[in-house]
């Protein structure tokens, strides 16, 4: 499975921080320089692969990225900046 952006929504690195802005809705989301690796990676090659090189760039287990991406995830689907698809 993999992390795609809502339709309208950009992803930006504005002085060394990543926002999320929704055209549609007028909305931001800042995120800090570890959720935006997530998201970033699960954009480009999906939940599991970014799973396994956060954990592994932070020598950090699995289960716990895991489980910070889920949240992660969870919340930007809420404020409709990202859907998960079919990889």
């Amino acid at each position: 499975m993999r992390i795609q952006l809502t339709l309208g929504t950009t992803l930006t690195t504005i002085e060394r921080k990543s926002v999320l802005f929704s055209v549609r809705t007028g909305e931001s989301y800042g995120l800090n320089e570890t959720a935006a690796e997530m998201l970033k990676l699960g954009l480009e090659g999906g939940i599991d692969h970014a799973v396994t090189c956060v954990a592994r760039d932070y020598d950090a287990p699995e289960a716990l990225i895991r489980n910070d991406l889920d949240e992660l995830t969870r919340d930007l689907i809420r404020v409709k900046m990202v859907q998960i698809v079919e990889a």
